[in-house]
C-alpha cells in the first residue's frame, strides 16, 4: 500500500502517519503497555500468552520489527521485536515516542504526556559464579559500554540528583576500571523505580526471589564478543575474559553488583526513563555463566523463558493499574 511521501528527514513519517522503521501509525492503537524483545520469533511466543490477539503486523522491508497486540488479564498489551543491540533500541524508543505523542495530522506533539510502560524481555549472561544459568536478572541500573548515551546527555531534571546519587558513583567507579578506560564514553543509566518494583512483585509468585531472581547492575554492550571479554581465534581484543570477569566480580557500589551482561538496556533506560519519564525496566533470563562456563539451551531454556515472559507480562498488569 502506498504510504505517500515522508514529510521530513528528521522524524521519517509518511502522510498516513506510518513511522519508517516500526511501520506503525497511531490508528493502529498500539497500547502503551509494551514488551520489547530482540528476536522476531519471540513475538509469537509471547503472543501465545495473551488472552486474545487483536493486531499483528510484520514489517516486510525491515523484518526485525514485528508487533502483536492484544489483551492479558483483561489489560491491553503489546509485544514488539526490534533487533539486537543499542542501535535498534535507539530507533525503537524514538519512534515509539512519536507513536504515542506525535499527532501527524496536526503536525504537533501532544501536551498531555501519556503513561507508557515498557519492559524489555531477553536473554543475557553473567560473570558471577554464585548466579547459576537459568536464573533471572532484573536491572536497576545499567552501564552502557556503547557510546550512544553521549548523544543523549542527561536532562537537567536528572543531572543534579545524578551528581550525588548512586548512578554517579557507579559511573565514576566504572570509568576507573580498565574497561572504562578502554571506552571513556561509558555511562550509567537508571530503570524507572516503579518498573523495578513491579517486576520484583511479579517475580515473588514464581519462587524464592533471592534464590532465582537477582537485581542489580547490568552491562549493556555494543557487541557480543569483544565488549564482553570474549576472544575468538586470531582476533585481538582490548581485554580478555579473565580481566573482564575480575573487574565485574570485584565491582560493587552501595551493595549493588554487576549481575548480568546484555546489549540493549543502556539506551532503553537513558531514553525511556531519563528523557521521557516512561516506566521502563528489564528482566532477562541468564543463559550462560562466563565464570563457570555453564550454558542452558533447549527445553530447559524454553521453560525458563516462559517464566520470564509471565513475570514481565504480570509486571505490565501491575504498572497499568497504578
Amino acid at each position: 500500500m502506498d504510504k505517500g511521501q515522508p514529510r521530513s528527514s528528521q522524524l521519517i513519517i509518511f502522510e498516513d502517519g506510518t513511522l519508517y522503521h516500526v511501520d506503525l501509525r497511531r490508528s493502529d492503537n498500539i497500547p502503551p503497555n509494551l514488551l520489547l524483545v530482540g528476536a522476531a520469533d519471540r513475538v509469537d511466543l509471547i503472543g501465545s500468552h495473551f488472552d486474545e490477539i487483536v493486531f499483528r503486523h510484520h514489517n516486510k522491508a525491515r523484518p526485525e520489527f514485528y508487533t502483536v497486540a492484544g489483551t492479558y488479564k483483561e489489560r491491553p498489551v503489546a509485544v514488539m521485536s526490534i533487533g539486537i543491540g543499542p542501535g535498534p533500541m535507539d530507533i525503537a524508543i524514538n519512534e515509539l515516542h512519536a507513536l504515542f505523542e506525535y499527532d501527524h495530522v496536526l503536525n504537533s506533539w501532544t501536551k498531555n504526556r501519556p503513561r507508557v510502560n515498557i519492559i524489555r524481555v531477553g536473554t543475557c549472561g553473567t560473570s558471577l559464579p554464585e548466579i547459576p544459568a537459568g536464573s533471572f536478572a532484573i536491572s536497576k541500573y545499567t552501564i552502557g559500554l556503547d557510546n550512544l548515551g553521549t548523544y543523549y546527555p542527561l536532562p537537567l531534571t536528572h543531572t543534579y540528583s545524578s551528581s550525588i546519587g548512586i548512578r554517579a558513583r557507579i559511573e565514576k567507579r566504572f570509568l576507573e576500571t580498565s574497561i572504562g578506560k578502554t571506552n571513556p564514553l561509558s555511562y550509567c543509566a537508571k530503570a524507572h523505580p516503579s518498573a523495578v518494583k513491579a517486576l520484583l512483585r511479579s517475580a515473588v509468585q514464581f519462587g524464592e526471589i533471592n534464590k532465582h531472581f537477582f537485581n542489580g547492575i547490568t552491562t549493556a554492550s555494543p557487541g557480543f564478543f569483544g565488549p564482553e571479554g570474549r576472544q575468538i581465534g586470531r582476533i585481538a581484543t582490548a581485554f580478555g575474559p579473565e580481566e573482564f570477569r575480575k573487574i565485574v566480580q570485584s565491582f560493587t557500589v552501595d551493595g549493588l553488583k554487576i549481575i548480568n551482561h546484555e546489549m540493549e538496556t543502556s539506551v532503553l533506560f537513558r531514553l525511556g526513563y531519563e528523557h521521557l519519564g516512561y516506566n521502563v525496566g528489564a528482566i532477562c533470563l541468564i543463559v550462560d555463566n562466563l565464570a563457570t562456563d555453564e550454558v542452558i539451551t533447549g527445553k530447559e531454556a524454553a521453560e525458563k523463558m516462559s517464566t520470564c515472559i509471565k513475570v514481565a507480562l504480570d509486571s505490565l498488569v501491575i504498572l497499568s493499574k497504578e
